[in-house]
């Protein structure tokens, strides 16, 4: 995953809202139920999306993205960040 770090990749996954207002997503390699903050999955199994326009979808709709995968460290955040996340379909 490391030779990955810096470019784009295209992903699909479960949609997990992180905010009420249409900004801040996941993707989940699981549903919601069954995903890293409520079902038990490891870490690596959701993508943080970072966004540039709101976004009006439903929990657990399988949606695929296209953007620029950068590695995290950071113990408090997620390990797998999308920048410039753009929803393909």
């Amino acid at each position: 995953i490391q030779k990955l770090e810096g470019k784009s990749v295209r992903i699909h996954g479960y949609v997990i809202p992180l905010d009420v207002d249409g900004w801040a997503w996941a993707l989940s390699a699981y549903p919601f139920s069954s995903c890293f903050f409520c079902g038990g999955a490891g870490k690596e199994s959701v993508m943080s999306l970072q966004i540039s326009k709101q976004l009006d979808l439903d929990t657990d709709e399988v949606k695929e993205f296209v953007g620029i995968l950068r590695l995290h460290s950071d113990p408090e955040g997620l390990t797998y960040v999308l920048e410039n996340a753009k929803l393909v379909h």
